[in-house]
């Protein structure tokens, strides 16, 4: 009982409003034109053809009802209706705009036209409804559709953003190589100028500081509580190493190869041997030895050719960029 109650009274709120629409159409259609058809006949006789009028547009409505919840075709109630309904705007607009104002005359022909589109959707509401059952499994099939839309837009729109930061990165990163390249190719410019204005033996040459009295010290082992003590000059190898005999270029001093071990304990990299692969310290070790065999430094070809005649092997890029980094570290030092 309880559950027929609540079917009751939800078909009750499901229909009230067009039923409503639709008496409230029918009474004011039968007032309408009772009064427009009482100035030409006698008044029985109008309101008799009024509610004859309503009576079957009634009719027509109904059978109309009944054909769209059977799902089946009435084409004539439907035609009957439709007809009416146009009727009844009509007369209701012209009726307001003769027996009242023009905002009377628009809401009453409203009220026909808002009763037939309530009739229509309540019809089709009625002969679609389905069981919960049903209306719960499609709330879910479209809960898990927007979640895997919702899923989809994030995982798009978090790409986007990955490869709009990538090549943000990437022109950042080609900009500064741009600009180093820039300076240095103005660096090296300003070299070529200030040397052929100012050749290398018109200027006394000071041997660069390539150690500290610290880097020194912990070398030999002589330290002491006061700070770094003296340091004799005499120092033997860390590793002996035999002589090598490699010719070196024409007029250059024979390579120590004693000072090749030191250079390389002080650097804290393991003793480079010709003709083994060397690490990027080792690399920068051998040019640091080999550019200070002399007095003045050698310049890069010289030292270029010396590394080859010492019986070290690399890539000349990567021999052209160690010695650019070791220029730039000697410059940096005070």
């Amino acid at each position: 009982m309880d559950m027929e109650w609540k079917e009751a009274a939800r078909k009750a709120v499901h229909w009230s409003l067009p039923v409503a629409l639709t008496g409230l159409s029918l009474g004011w259609t039968v007032y309408a034109v009772g009064e427009i058809l009482a100035h030409q006949a006698p008044a029985p006789l109008a309101y008799t053809v009024a509610g004859i009028y309503d009576a079957v547009w009634l009719y027509a409505l109904a059978m109309e009802t009944a054909h769209r919840r059977q799902g089946s075709s009435g084409k004539l109630p439907a035609a009957l209706g439709w007809l009416f309904l146009v009727t009844s705007v009509g007369v209701l607009f012209t009726h307001g705009l003769l027996y009242a104002t023009a905002v009377v005359a628009v809401i009453g022909a409203m009220v026909p036209a808002a009763a037939k589109a309530t009739l229509i959707m309540a019809v089709e509401r009625d002969t679609t409804r389905i069981s919960p059952a049903a209306q719960q499994q499609i709330d879910a099939v479209r809960s898990a559709t927007r979640d895997q839309v919702a899923i989809g837009r994030a995982v798009t729109r978090a790409k986007a953003d990955r490869h709009t930061t990538a090549a943000a990165l990437e022109r950042e990163e080609r900009k500064a190589r741009g600009q180093a390249h820039k300076v240095r190719h103005e660096a090296s410019e300003d070299l070529a100028k200030l040397t052929a204005k100012h050749p290398t033996g018109d200027v006394p040459q000071e041997v660069p500081a390539l150690f500290s009295d610290e880097d020194l010290a912990r070398v030999l082992g002589t330290w002491t509580q006061e700070g770094v003590s003296p340091v004799s000059p005499q120092v033997n190898p860390v590793s002996p190493i035999g002589e090598i005999g490699t010719s070196q270029g024409e007029g250059h001093t024979p390579l120590d190869w004693a000072a090749l071990v030191q250079v390389a304990a002080v650097a804290g990299v393991e003793t480079p041997e010709p003709g083994q692969p060397l690490t990027e310290e080792q690399l920068t070790v051998v040019l640091r030895w080999l550019r200070h065999s002399e007095n003045p430094p050698l310049s890069y070809r010289k030292a270029l050719a010396a590394y080859r005649a010492a019986g070290f092997s690399a890539k000349e890029e990567r021999v052209r960029k160690a010695y650019a980094a070791l220029i730039d570290a000697e410059d940096a030092q005070p």
